[in-house]
């Protein structure tokens, strides 16, 4: 997980244009999130009908298919109740765009012609995306990324210091040493595979309370650096460090086959859990090498939203007033320079800046099921304030992680959906967890907080803000997320989309 300083901010904006659904307002950077919005938010299966009209390969009825939901839309259909089929989009009527510049009128037929029958796309597999990469003249859409990006990703690590930040994180390491050690039984005669190894730390963790092996996998060149750290403590007997992405087929050849380990260990989170992609390439570790009565860990992460109502710090943040005085001069005409809040900023906040506001979990992940197509989702999630509250200053967005072996929820009542699962967690020695929170202590990963477009966030008379988060990828950099915001609090609505790249 990079620090702050090693961000990549050169990357180019994405002007994409936004997918705005066609039962309301909401917009979306992708056709999957859309498609899954209208399934949870409105009980429509458009993914459905679009395999349904989309047989006959014809890009225009899918057009047509659009400019039809979104006609009944305007007449005040309930989308449960809409019913088109083939027949009725032969009309040529339906080729009047209902929507002025539809970006939306032009992707489903794309999204159509990259997916089978069965409604699965390409190159989510390991043998498809290395056939892809195999027939450089075929084009990739799943899965696709900007190499020059990928080359970016993996050279920032090469370098000493974040690598020494990750280190000193005491709630981070020691979170990872502790479970390892305190259920060293899991690990004893087990092989094992630690997934972006870095120094290699966690793979001499592994070794230390007595793997029988170790795959230490990293694609940066601080993998060679991890093969004298291993030989310097005498496991060069248990760890075997290889520099290769972990897709790459010589990692399969190097550990014996697919379904060979035991465990799968990372520590693959990023800012806003998801940024920088790695949890894709520990997905695919684990659905190539990891045994089916594997365990992987951590085992959970949960996401989490709260309320900063802190005028003064998010105007300090922004930098507004820093120009309204300069040396005595007024450089006020600067803050145009400021725009629009379109980045997530990554910030330490203080505690007392979500004080009276109770955080809401969106989302939990199981790390030993969760698909690469879930990590874009929709999910819902409601804040409670106290009476009086008028406003908000801006959103913050963390994660909690778990370390949980085998059985460990089933046999207590803890839900992981509860706001205090990482306490419960701790209080009831099922496991180890840790929180980025800002009422915990301080971490690496800080916390994404998502600044407004207009100063404020308006609260109705009802005290809360409901709505859904939406977490998804910019195109053509699957390495950063976008996260949006669609909520509605007294009649007024909130809607704001940001990006981590």
């Amino acid at each position: 997980m990079s620090s702050v300083g090693e961000v990549i901010d050169d990357i180019p904006e994405d002007d994409g244009p936004k997918l705005v659904c066609v039962f309301c307002h909401f917009e979306f950077l992708s056709v999957p999130p859309l498609l899954e919005h209208c399934l949870q938010g409105h009980s429509y299966d458009l993914e459905a009908k679009v395999r349904e009209v989309g047989k006959t390969g014809d890009d225009l009825l899918m057009y047509k298919l659009v400019n039809f939901l979104r006609r009944a839309t305007k007449l005040k259909e309930d989308p449960t109740t809409i019913n088109v089929t083939r027949e009725m989009l032969a009309d040529e009527n339906w080729m009047v765009p209902v929507l002025e510049d539809d970006a939306l009128l032009y992707s489903l037929g794309d999204y159509v012609n990259v997916t089978t029958d069965e409604g699965q796309h390409p190159y989510t597999t390991y043998d498809d995306l290395m056939a892809a990469r195999d027939n450089p003249g075929k084009t990739m859409f799943k899965g696709e990324q900007d190499q020059s990006r990928d080359d970016d990703y993996f050279d920032s690590y090469k370098h000493e210091r974040i690598h020494r930040e990750m280190i000193e994180d005491r709630v981070r390491t020691d979170a990872y040493r502790d479970f390892i050690e305190q259920y060293a039984h899991l690990f004893k005669d087990k092989v094992v595979m630690d997934v972006g190894c870095g120094t290699g730390i966690l793979s001499l963790f592994c070794a230390r309370v007595g793997a029988k092996k170790v795959y230490a996998i990293d694609n940066s060149s601080i993998a060679h650096f991890a093969q004298r750290n291993v030989e310097k403590n005498g496991y060069s007997d248990v760890v075997q460090v290889i520099c290769a992405k972990v897709e790459d087929f010589i990692v399969e050849q190097s550990i014996g086959g697919r379904k060979s380990v035991d465990i799968i260990i990372s520590e693959w989170m990023g800012y806003g859990l998801l940024f920088e992609g790695m949890l894709d390439s520990v997905i695919r570790a684990r659905d190539l090498y990891l045994k089916d009565t594997g365990l992987i860990f951590p085992s959970h992460c949960s996401l989490l939203v709260s309320a900063i109502h802190a005028p003064d710090w998010t105007e300090k943040l922004q930098g507004k007033n820093f120009w309204k005085s300069v040396y005595g001069f007024d450089f006020s005409a600067m803050a145009e320079l400021l725009g629009h809040n379109s980045e997530i900023s990554v910030e330490d906040v203080p505690k007392e800046c979500i004080e009276g506001s109770k955080p809401a979990v969106f989302r939990v992940l199981n790390i030993s099921t969760v698909t690469i197509d879930e990590l874009q989702f929709n999910a819902p999630f409601v804040l409670d304030f106290p009476t009086g509250l008028k406003s908000l200053d801006a959103l913050v967005i963390w994660f909690d992680t778990f370390f949980l072996p085998p059985g460990a929820l089933g046999s207590s009542h803890i839900s992981l959906s509860e706001l205090n699962a990482v306490d419960l967690v701790k209080e009831s020695s099922l496991g180890i967890s840790f929180s980025t929170g800002p009422q915990y202590t301080p971490t690496h990963w800080h916390q994404a907080v998502l600044l407004p477009d207009e100063n404020t966030i308006h609260i109705g008379d009802n005290g809360q803000l409901r709505g859904e988060v939406v977490y998804a990828r910019p195109s053509m950099d699957a390495r950063g997320i976008s996260v949006q915001v669609a909520a509605e609090s007294g009649g007024r609505k909130l809607n704001m989309l940001r990006y981590l790249r």
